[in-house]
This record gives C-alpha cells, structure tokens and sequence, in this order.
C-alpha cells in the first residue's frame, strides 16, 4: 500500500533528479543511476495505485489529499516550479517505459533562465508528446503579461452566493409560466419604485423576481411611454443585479425576452424595447460592469459563463475584448477569455479585429482564444501577427499556425525563421514541424544547407534536428552522416557544434547505420561533441528511437 511517506520520498528524488540532471551528461553513472532510481520509484508506485497523481498549489504537492511537499522559497520550491507555469495536476500511468521517465526528466532539469528561451514546462512537455505522463494545465498562464505573474498564483476571496439554491426558491414561490388568463393586479409606477428601495435595503438579491414581475407588468402597459418606462425598470434591474455579482438574473431575462418573441406572448411593439433590454447585456455599460465584478473577485461557475456566453451577440466582442485589456485580476482575464472564446465563434472577423490593439498582451489574448475556437477562417488574420512588435506575440501566433493551419501557412513560417528573435526562431521551427508535410521537411533541409546555419547557437541547431528525426527518410539520414563526417579548418568549434546537433538526431531516430561514423568520433577532444556522440550511441544500442 502506497502511503504519504512514499511519495515524499519520490518527491525528494525527483528534487535531487532535476539537480543531477543540469550537472551529468547522459553518458555518466550518476545520471544513469538518477534516472534508473527515479523509474523504479514511479513503477513501484505503479504496482499498487494506477494512476499515480500529484496536485499542485503555489507552495504545495498534494497525493491523495495529504500535503507531501511544502516549500516556500522562490528559487527552490518544486511545487511553485510546476504551479507558475500553469500545471495543476501530474498523473503517472501504469505501463511508463523507462525512455519517458527520462524525457520527463530532462524536461524538469531544464534551466529556463538560460536554456529554454522564454518557454516553459508546458510547451516542453507538449513536444515531448508524453503517452503515460499526463497533465493538467490552467490555460491562463499562457495568456497573461509577466507584470501579472506574481498575482497569478493569488487565491480569489470573494466568492459567488448559492445561485442555484436561489433560483430554485424563486422558482418555488413564483411558481412555472403562468398563462395568460392568470389575473395578476397591476403594479403602478409608485410600487415600482417602493420595490426596488426595498430591494437596495434587503440584502438577498431578488432581482430575478422583480424581473419576472415586471414581465408580467407588459401585460397591462398601454402605449410607448409605459413600454419605455418598463423597460427602462428592466435595465436599471439588470444593472443592480450585475453589480452585486447576480448574473443569472441577465441569462433569465435573454431566455425569456427570446421565449416570449418567439411565442407571441407580447404586442410587437413591446417586442421593439424587450429586444432592446436585450441589447443592453451586450452593451458596454453592461460588459464593463460585469468586468468591475470580476476583477472585484467574484467568481461564476463555468456552466453559468458558458451558458451566458451562448446568449450574447456578436455586438458584445468588442467590449468584452476592451475590458479584457483593463481587468487586473488573472479569474476575471480567464473568465472573459472563457467567454470570447464562445461568443468570438459569431464574429471571427469582429474578434481578430483586437488583432490591431495597441497593448501587446492583448493581442496575445485575443490569439490564444483564435487558437483555442480553432476555425481555420481565423488563419488569414493571424499571418499578420507573425510581425508584431513584440516576440511575445509572435510567438504565440506561430504556433497558433503550426498547430491550426496547413501546407498553405508554411511560405510564412519559412520567413520567420529569419526573424531576429532566437526564441522565435525556435519556435518556428517547431511550427514547421507539426505541420508535417514533405515541404516542411525541404524547408528544415534548406535551411540547415545554409552556410549561415553554422553559426546558429548549438540550441537552435538542436532544436532544427530533433524536429527532423521525424523524417525517417534515406535523404535525411544521409544528410545527417554527411555533416557527421565534415571537417572544418576555419571555425571548427561551430562545425563540430552541428556535427554534435546531427549525432543527436541520429541518436533519436535510432540509426544502426550510423554505428560507424559515431564510434569514430566518440574520443574527439571537442566536449559537445564527445558527449552527444556517446549518447546517442548509448541511445542506439539500448533501442531508444523516437517513436
């Protein structure tokens, strides 16, 4: 049985793991012996609790409930390395070979200050396309500014009342729809008003009530004075709701102002102004009120957002992403990105228009949500952005075109691997490579042909060449044996430093072939070389392609 103290010490190992690992190559006992440690502690885990599953807080690991891990020191906490980036919750899975433990590993040991430039464990993650490693990732950390990370792990205080318990005791005392034969005694301008007094002076909101009241006051209202003054009551009620955190009362008044129309229940002159408290919810007024109750930390369910979300129109977009720009409070940036992401689907065109917004975290928002509704329509707006300004931006956008586009985006990603920006370089070539077709292969071939290449840094390189071994092509294999066997008078430390990139990737395809060739430089005198060539002949005859 597995127990608490169990997985303190897996979580101890791991500490120690991702030390060892930034120290020893992948040819040394220590690290050998760490990884083979690390392997047999999560299948020994494995062997009584499958799946094997830690969660994560800012300063905590918790297994099965219990707080296995606590430390609050910034540059050393395990829990806060996970939490920052985004991961809530790490899952083991029976079966795991030993070759994903260590991915997994070198993953966690990587120096994000010097090595991964401007990623994250995430994205590193992403790409090693774990099949027994899962994750749970809380998708706001890739859309918020770095001004923002410090509040980003703050817990929300405020909190929502029961909504549902509410409108389940509205619901008992008003009773289902009433027909139109019910006599209901009209309400005059004067009880109106002592209503909503009363209301601003009785702490339960039953805003939802006097709307309903108010529904049935249109029944008896003659002429547009009296539809007007109603519905003007009508918005002034939504806007009391909204600003005391009540935004099932606007989702009830859409529903029934749509039921209504659509039954015939009302005159259509009535019809004129309940269509327009309709387009008060989508109006600014009632979008930025509801940005103050976010960023105030009032909280919605999911499931209300969503359903709130569905109701609005395309007019919201707009204001929902200038509010999106405003809001301090990392919920209220998550729940505003939730809900674009459902009403942007109207639009696409009106919600890549916050492509030209002046604020680059913005842009970067409005992005992740075209990437998250996943409409290929959405791809022309996108080319754009590859030019922003701001790296930031341009990165997020080359891999909304790597993961949503196709062989038509590739003559754009093929001109940001000029851009300036090492990190986007890198992640272009990323790009490149999930779109996967024989062009992207040429264009990573091309380009590492370049007499340019070589001076590249030995990450760049690296990265050019895992994303080719997914070609397990003849051409590709002797393109690698040939930079393997080049030699260099002038400027032999960057030659021998892409000769060590193609010794790498020869080590991930698994190349038999290539035995030859690496045992022949596995006592070089460059380091980086030596070292990469000896790994990946480890690699080879261990049988540890890439799959």
């Amino acid at each position: 049985m597995v127990v608490s103290s169990d997985a303190k010490e897996l979580i101890q190992a791991l500490i120690k793991a991702k030390k060892n690992l930034r120290i020893y190559p992948e040819n040394n006992p220590v690290y050998v012996k760490t990884v083979d440690d690390i392997y047999a502690r999560i299948t020994g885990f494995l062997d009584y609790t499958d799946p094997l599953t830690l969660k994560f807080k800012q300063y905590e690991i918790l297994f099965d409930g219990d707080v296995v891990y606590h430390n609050e020191e910034k540059e050393e906490s395990l829990a806060l390395f996970f939490f920052k980036d985004g991961v809530r919750e790490l899952t083991f899975k029976k079966g795991i070979p030993r070759d994903e433990v260590e991915e997994f590993l070198r993953v966690l040991s990587v120096d994000f200050e010097r090595e991964a430039l401007d990623d994250d464990i995430v994205t590193l993650m992403w790409e090693k396309d774990f099949h027994y490693i899962q994750y749970v990732v809380d998708d706001a950390f890739l859309i918020d500014d770095e001004t923002y990370e410090e509040t980003a792990v703050s817990q929300i205080k405020g909190s929502s009342a029961d909504t549902e318990g509410i409108l389940k005791a509205y619901e008992d005392a008003i009773g289902t729809e009433r027909a139109a034969k019910i006599n209901v005694v009209p309400l005059t301008n004067d009880d109106l008003r002592s209503i909503i007094q009363e209301i601003e002076n009785d702490p339960p909101d039953k805003t939802l009530n006097l709307i309903q009241v108010l529904f049935e006051m249109f029944f008896y209202a003659e002429g547009k004075a009296e539809y007007d003054e109603l519905s003007q009551f009508m918005k002034s009620t939504l806007e009391y709701a909204i600003g005391r955190g009540n935004l099932e009362t606007a989702v009830y008044t859409i529903r029934k102002i749509r039921s209504s129309i659509k039954e015939g229940l009302y005159d259509s002159n009535i019809n004129i102004y309940l269509r327009g408290v309709e387009q008060f919810v989508n109006s600014a007024r009632f979008i930025n009120l509801l940005g103050e109750v976010l960023d105030n930390g009032v909280e919605f369910t999911n499931d209300l957002l969503y359903e709130f979300a569905v109701l609005l129109d395309k007019n919201a977009i707009p204001h929902l992403i200038y509010i999106l720009g405003e809001l301090k409070n990392i919920s209220a940036r998550r729940a505003t990105i939730n809900i674009l992401s459902v009403v942007g689907k109207k639009d696409i065109s009106l919600l890549a228009r916050g492509l030209n917004d002046g604020r680059w975290y913005v842009v970067r928002n409005v992005i992740y949500i075209l990437r998250q509704i996943g409409e290929r329509n959405a791809i022309e707006h996108l080319t754009t952005a590859v030019r922003h300004p701001d790296k930031r931006v341009r990165k997020e956008a080359i891999r909304a075109l790597g993961e949503m586009g196709s062989g038509d985006v590739l003559h754009i990603l093929k001109g940001c691997l000029s851009d300036p920006d090492e990190s986007v370089r890198i992640t272009t070539v990323r790009a490149v490579g999930l779109i996967r077709t024989p062009l992207s292969k040429k264009i990573l071939v091309d380009e590492i042909a370049e007499k340019s290449f070589r001076e590249k840094s030995f990450n760049e390189k690296k990265e050019f060449f895992e994303v080719l071994s997914r070609w397990k092509d003849g051409d590709v294999i002797d393109l690698l044996v040939k930079i393997l066997r080049r030699r260099a008078f002038f400027k032999r430390m960057k030659n021998d430093e892409t000769r060590a990139a193609a010794a790498y990737c020869l080590g991930l395809m698994g190349v038999v072939n290539a035995m030859d060739h690496l045992i022949r430089l596995q006592g070089s005198n460059n380091r980086l070389l030596r070292e990469n060539v000896r790994a990946a002949i480890k690699r080879i005859k261990d049988g540890k392609s890439r799959g």
